[in-house]
């Protein structure tokens, strides 16, 4: 029984030290997402910020415009019946005045109004068209466009000079019964200062759908997807996103072009200049296309990949060893297993001592010795 015992014991220890010495090659806990078609409601930014003061009633108020990308909502488009009736949404803020460095918390109000539900079209949707021969108005479109107009009187307060907004979407947010499951890296950059953006009439959305990257660093990056039109080829063109939570505009130009390893037209991205990009989720990421009027381009990944391949890998930090001595990681993995073995050897001694084989008694032997000496010594003079 004390034998099971201790090889029971001796088993585990080797099993802990084999996991210390092999946990950097487990693989990683994170199973690769599939393909998706359920619905997805994503956050995708702000504009359209825009302070009224009406002198004569000395009344002054602000609104401002937020987008949302409806996906796989399996809605027929119409150009005769193309709204779908939202209820009102609240956001939470913290509203900074002039003349004060204050924050004040506020509620707004957001409502759809009169802006109707529009499609997003993508270079596959052109294509599918033209090639099976049916009209644009009775086609499936796998994204919609929804905006809602957030406003909120100020009589009294003075003028915002920053708005930062503060809910969190994927908790407190839902359009109908579709909670926000994603927020972009350009809605996060946005939300922190609605003051400067830009007052903008219409914007045009179009999906840059199966995005990867073909080079990327700390630094730059090159992006490939689907083919686009002539009218995005672009030398001005910011892509917004944050980078270790501070938001980034990132200077970008972009073309249609083929690749020489299937010779197949596909649009390709790429930054401009040396930047500090490493972390940043570019997944449903904005491009504002400066140039083009208020165009604008939504970066979608290849399979969805939205904490993956969307995301541009952080610099590596090299630990190196001091001179004359091991690094901290090399002393653990020596003194770990030293240690188990310490705790083996003394286990080993414990359960050994408890079976002791008793020592025979002492004979009373004698001139035996006497014996042997004279034996050795006959052995010598012969």
């Amino acid at each position: 029984m004390e034998k099971n015992n201790f090889m029971l014991l001796l088993s585990v220890l080797l099993a802990i030290s084999y996991a210390q010495f092999s946990e950097k090659g487990l693989p990683l806990n994170n199973p690769r997402k599939l393909q998706s078609s359920d619905p997805e409601t994503i956050l995708l930014g702000y504009d359209n910020y825009n302070f009224n003061y009406d002198s004569s009633t000395r009344q002054s108020n602000f609104n401002f415009t937020i987008h949302f990308l409806l996906k796989n909502w399996n809605y027929n488009y119409s150009y005769i019946n193309n709204n779908i009736e939202f209820k009102d949404i609240t956001l939470k803020s913290i509203i900074n005045y002039q003349g004060t460095d204050e924050g004040i918390g506020t509620e707004f109000n957001c409502s759809q109004k009169d802006v109707n539900i529009e499609e997003i079209e993508t270079s596959k949707d052109v294509e599918e068209i033209y090639k099976n021969g049916i009209s644009w108005d009775s086609h499936y479109y796998q994204y919609y466009h929804a905006k809602f107009i957030c406003d909120y009187n100020l009589t009294g307060k003075g003028i915002p000079k920053k708005i930062n907004i503060t809910t969190n979407f994927t908790n407190d947010i839902s359009l109908n019964t579709s909670k926000v499951s994603y927020v972009t890296s350009s809605a996060e950059a946005l939300e922190k200062d609605l003051v400067s953006l830009k007052n903008e009439k219409k914007t045009r959305f179009i999906i840059l759908e199966n995005a990867n990257f073909t080079s990327q660093s700390p630094n730059s990056f090159k992006i490939k997807g689907n083919a686009l039109d002539d009218d995005y080829d672009s030398e001005n063109i910011y892509l917004i996103t944050t980078v270790n939570g501070s938001p980034k505009k990132i200077p970008c130009s972009g073309k249609s072009d083929k690749d020489s390893s299937d010779d197949k037209d596909y649009y390709f991205l790429q930054s401009k200049g040396s930047n500090n990009l490493g972390g940043a989720n570019l997944s449903y990421a904005l491009l504002n296309f400066t140039t083009r009027g208020n165009r604008m381009a939504i970066l979608e990944f290849a399979d969805n990949q939205k904490n993956a391949n969307g995301t541009i890998l952080p610099p590596k930090v090299d630990y190196k060893k001091k001179s004359g001595g091991l690094s901290t990681g090399g002393i653990i993995a020596i003194v770990i297993p030293a240690v188990l073995v310490l705790l083996g050897i003394g286990a080993l001694a414990f359960f050994l001592s408890r079976r002791a084989v008793p020592s025979p008694p002492i004979k009373n032997i004698g001139n035996n010795t006497m014996g042997v000496v004279a034996s050795s010594e006959a052995v010598v003079h012969q």
